[in-house]
């Protein structure tokens, strides 16, 4: 009897053992999720004890797609990102961070001729679809009393937004850094609306499965306490963070230094209480995307968004 309770012992003891699989983390380029890369790279997760794998994508779409098929436990993105994937799959994303604000980054870029967004009624729009470039245009022609049914959009990747400018498929692009750096050094396209205009409106998030976050959840916080972590090397080594980032998304320290400091507004774990706590800004944030995503059509019904903030 001793025998076998010391071989089950010994088997509990070999399962307990067994290492955890890394938490997957999908992102696409864009300066605030960069971040998550730079905790990576500077062994910050092992450093809080988490085995953390950061899976890069080109746009917000790929990134969002690879979590609803499963290939990732989470992902770095906008509250379109996460409504999104809530309606087309079977998977419950929930809110467990918001990493920046938009103060700036996003932006409406036009051709030569369109001065201001009035004139944008009747022409092409490019926008990714399912992502947060809906909601910016929105916003932009809400500001001038128009609305979406009084421009055509046009589906373009973000990394061929400059194409489609260039070649005249569009009469303006909906866009953010890296790609925005690109297209405003060519002198003949012009900025008409930026989220400066709407400061506080356009949240970047990270998002995880709700069954990861019932089962792994010291692995999340560990995950956070990470990020934060970057965020304070980034402070003490600013020349060295910013150019792992900066080389990541293929743009100089230089440019990369300037987005981070002048487009988006970066949110510690101090800050968090304004979104999860009393004031719940993170749930309001969420019906209001969630209200132009169904006027325009990208949402087909109306989902319970308190599920998808994290306890």
């Amino acid at each position: 009897m001793a025998r076998y309770l010391l071989l089950a012992a010994l088997l509990l003891l070999a399962a307990c053992s067994e290492p955890k699989p890394p938490l997957r983390i999908a992102i696409n380029p864009w300066p605030g999720h960069e971040f998550l890369y730079l905790a990576e790279q500077q062994q910050l997760f092992e450093a809080e004890g988490v085995g953390v794998k950061i899976l890069q994508f080109d746009s917000l779409n790929d990134a969002r797609r690879a979590y609803e098929r499963g290939q990732a436990d989470g992902f770095g993105g906008t509250l379109v990102e996460v409504l999104v994937a809530r309606e087309q799959s079977q998977r419950h994303p929930q809110v467990v961070h918001v990493t920046d604000y938009s103060n700036g980054g996003d932006m409406l870029i036009a051709r030569p001729g369109i001065d201001n967004v009035r004139q944008l009624v009747g022409l092409r729009v490019a926008v990714e679809p399912g992502t947060l470039n809906t909601v910016i245009l929105a916003r932009a022609l809400e500001q001038q009393g128009l609305d979406l049914a009084q421009v055509t959009l046009t589906s373009v990747p973000q990394g061929q937004m400059l194409e489609a400018l260039q070649q005249g498929r569009v009469d303006a692009v909906v866009t953010y850094p890296p790609f925005t750096l690109e297209i405003l050094k060519q002198p003949q396209f012009q900025k008409i609306f930026s989220t400066r205009e709407i400061p506080g409106e356009i949240l970047d998030i990270v998002a995880v499965d709700a069954s990861v976050l019932a089962t792994r959840k010291a692995d999340v916080q560990a995950m956070l306490r990470a990020l934060e972590a970057a965020h304070h090397y980034t402070r003490q080594h600013p020349e060295q963070a910013y150019a792992i980032m900066a080389a990541r998304e293929g743009i100089s320290p230089e440019d990369f230094r300037a987005a981070v400091e002048n487009d988006l507004k970066l949110l510690s774990a101090a800050d968090q209480i304004a979104y999860f706590g009393a004031e719940q800004r993170l749930l309001h944030s969420l019906q209001h995307i969630q209200r132009v995503l169904l006027h325009s059509q990208e949402l087909t019904q109306p989902t319970d968004l308190d599920a998808l903030v994290a306890p």
